[in-house]
């Protein structure tokens, strides 16, 4: 039975034998409720305002440079609130921009979320729907926006909507008075498809796929009825291993229906027989694991040993880890201080590809702060631009991704890298940001404690190891002209 921390019960005594009691108790939680979610919803509006307003900043700013299509002042300022509400830069752009949608083009649902008519949530489910709603002529289209907010608020006043079901009655409503027909905007459309993965931890994750409706829904509904399948077949199979003394006693299979869905999807798309049991035999994909040698020698039932890490960031299971190194076609040996761990050479010997792996060791991840989109998604940054002298080498070098790699070089941002790939970062506005290489399985330590470094016996984070000799920053033999395949003109 759940108990509460101590001074709860005389904070919020009420006595349980008495109906008055209990009804004044119930009375004060619901008054309150209503109080604070009022507050709220005026807090939303004022916020909704102001993302409005630091959009609209960026775009005039980037309309008076003549290309507001490319948004890098949108971005920029994005960026910077980013970090003063420590949320994803994606996440935060979002946002402006649809506050600016909303308060641009559906001025009556943000006064209803200020009046306490609507919460937040509902005006996601207007603006989403009603930006569906066109017309060749602006100011029918305006027209036509103003009375679906009429007709929306109507369904909501008087009744209780979750904003799930406002938003199956705004995308009826729409659907109505929009000019351009479901199939032509499909057409337009048919592009926006995505695949994208979450991780959720505990070496979970969940595959996001945006397409066609009708397709996915197919494809959701194939996959049950696959699922379905092997959990009777699964079902008879026990009943018969259960009724004959002379059947071997397998491991019950205890996956529920979730579960078999997720495994045949997986099974199918990489290319494995669906009614196999190893779901990676056919894995032909490639991904970035680092393990360490002990993970590789340990039992999985055994704590204590380091995880695999997917892209140096996400843990794996041990089981999982094995299986993928055991196919592995080349493993890249990581020479590292036996104490500190810190990385002192990638033994490749191709100067580009020595860097490159180097990098891609250090970073783990794009290196704009807050970003953490695997380095194998992003560019190799010049620190110091090549074309004012700046060198290709891993202490002039970083890895960002497109986003913020285009919007660096667009927009007023600068970076220094300091010692042990440190980067010193400063925003259009002036305020100091620092972004250190991640304490993952390789850790790294100043350049110029290296050299104290080198006498060391060396010991690998991942699964080969040799003495190491070098103990530069940079890779040997690092090549110093500029390689135009990683860095677009002229970064």
């Amino acid at each position: 039975m759940y108990q509460p921390a101590a001074g709860f019960e005389q904070r919020w005594r009420f006595d349980v034998s008495d109906p008055a009691s209990v009804a004044a108790e119930r009375a004060a939680i619901l008054s309150e409720t209503s109080r604070i979610e009022s507050a709220k919803r005026a807090i939303v509006a004022e916020q909704i305002l102001l993302e409005a307003r630091a959009y609209n900043f960026g775009y005039l700013l980037d309309l008076a440079e003549g290309h507001p299509g490319m948004g890098m002042h949108v971005r920029s300022i994005s960026a910077e609130i980013s970090f003063e509400v420590q949320a994803k830069h994606g996440l935060v752009i979002r946002q402006l921009a649809g506050s600016w949608n909303a308060v641009r083009e559906f001025p009556a649902a943000v006064d209803a979320v200020a009046d306490g008519r609507i919460s937040g949530h509902h005006l996601d489910a207007i603006v989403s729907s009603g930006l569906l709603i066109c017309h060749e002529v602006e100011a029918e289209q305006a027209a036509l926006r103003a009375r679906y907010v009429e007709l929306a608020l109507e369904q909501v006043s008087g009744q209780i909507l979750t904003d799930a079901a406002l938003k199956r009655i705004t995308a009826r409503i729409a659907e109505e008075l929009t000019q351009i027909p479901l199939a032509e905007r499909r057409r337009k459309t048919r592009m926006k498809g995505f695949v994208s993965v979450t991780d959720t931890g505990d070496g979970h994750g969940v595959l996001h796929v945006g397409g066609s409706l009708l397709l996915l829904t197919a494809v959701r509904d194939r996959v049950r009825k696959q699922a379905t399948l092997v959990m009777r077949a699964r079902t008879k199979a026990e009943k018969a291993a259960a009724a004959s003394s002379k059947a071997p006693q397998a491991e019950p299979d205890e996956r529920t229906l979730g579960e078999v869905s997720a495994d045949l999807i997986c099974d199918q798309l990489l290319t494995s027989d669906p009614t196999s049991t190893t779901a990676a035999s056919g894995v032909q994909a490639t991904v970035n694991l680092v393990i360490p040698t002990t993970t590789l020698l340990a039992d999985e039932r055994e704590p204590g040993h380091p995880p695999g890490l997917l892209d140096g960031l996400s843990p794996v299971p041990i089981d999982e880890a094995k299986r993928i190194a055991a196919k592995a076609p080349m493993f890249t040996r990581v020479l590292t201080h036996p104490i500190t761990g810190t990385v002192l050479a990638v033994d490749t010997y191709k100067p580009t590809a020595a860097m490159r792996r180097f990098l891609a060791a250090r970073d783990v991840h794009c290196r704009f702060p807050g970003c953490r989109l695997p380095a194998r998604g992003c560019q190799i940054d010049h620190t110091q631009e090549w074309q004012h002298g700046g060198k290709t080498c891993a202490s002039n070098l970083e890895h960002l991704c497109v986003f913020h790699h285009v919007m660096r070089h667009a927009a007023p941002w600068s970076v220094d890298q300091l010692e042990g790939g440190v980067l010193d970062w400063k925003t259009p506005s002036g305020k100091a940001l620092t972004d250190r290489p991640e304490r993952q399985g390789v850790r790294f330590v100043p350049t110029d404690e290296l050299a104290t470094l080198s006498g060391a016996e060396s010991t690998p984070t991942n699964t080969i190891s040799t003495t190491a000799e070098t103990t530069s920053a940079c890779p040997p033999e690092a090549h110093t002209g500029r390689d135009p395949g990683n860095h677009p003109p002229p970064f």
